[in-house]
């Protein structure tokens, strides 16, 4: 066994136990050329040591980052920290796109309920105008947010009470997205108004333009997809309210 101690090895089943995988699963990276025992010992016992604890980790934690096992394979004895960094902010990047599109996908079905809710019996057409209304009021936020449409649009300064007042009512009307308040309840009129109060959608725009140049100047990078996605949906439930208790008042 060569230097090293055999009270310092560990058999598959107990290399298994002190990491919390099964021991197929070690038989399979061994397949795979992935984990080697470190020497194996009488009868053929294939026996690890400490550094294949470590090497077992590695793969786990990239594993679950989603990088595959080729990708494991060929990243093997690079630097540590640069892989792991590497690994970590292409998880978040994918896990940001995957964040935005269920925003979106969530507002669709919130708008779809509020439509079932009023009408009289499913009308297919009329489901699929209503998605159709969603994607683009999706398109119209995404594109203020990020700018394109607010061409010598005035930046407003923001007291510190006014940014109170929006950072509050962006998470009370997540809030209540989350509970499954539709626009036309109660609630989300209470939420309305205080948008209204604080100078509605041209005024949302406008703030969240100069966060958003903040952002990209600033010394840290924000996912734009994933913050632009909550900002849009959460705007776009303001305005249908809104929308809803102006009609009503009309009325």
């Amino acid at each position: 066994m060569g230097e090293q101690s055999s009270q310092d090895l560990m058999t598959v089943g107990e290399l298994a136990s002190r990491v919390g995988v099964t021991v197929r699963t070690i038989q399979y990276y061994d397949q795979r050329g992935l984990l080697h025992p470190t020497c194996k010992g009488e009868q053929n016992l294939r026996l690890y040591s400490s550094s294949d604890v470590d090497r077992l980790n590695r793969i786990i934690t990239l594993k679950y980052l989603g990088l595959s096992l080729s990708q494991i394979q060929e990243g093997e004895g690079s630097d540590p920290d640069g892989e792991l960094t590497g690994a970590l902010a292409e998880r978040e990047a994918e896990l940001e796109r995957e964040s935005a599109r269920i925003l979106r996908d969530m507002n669709a079905l919130q708008s779809l309920r509020a439509h079932l809710a009023v009408a009289d019996h499913v009308d297919w057409s009329e489901s699929a105008s209503a998605v159709g209304s969603v994607r683009d009021r999706e398109d119209m936020l995404w594109s203020a947010i990020t700018g394109e449409s607010l061409e010598g649009c005035p930046i407003p300064e923001l007291s510190r009470e006014e940014v109170i007042c929006w950072h509050q009512l962006m998470g009370d009307t997540i809030e209540a997205m989350h509970d499954g308040v539709l626009a036309t309840d109660e609630r989300a009129r209470a939420l309305a108004i205080r948008f209204s109060s604080l100078g509605g959608m041209p005024h949302a725009l406008a703030g969240l333009k100069r966060l958003a140049n903040q952002r990209s100047s600033g010394p840290k990078q924000y996912g734009r997809d994933f913050y632009a996605g909550i900002q849009r949906r959460t705007l776009s439930f303001l305005q249908d309210a809104l929308d809803c208790s102006r009609s009503d008042t009309r009325e």
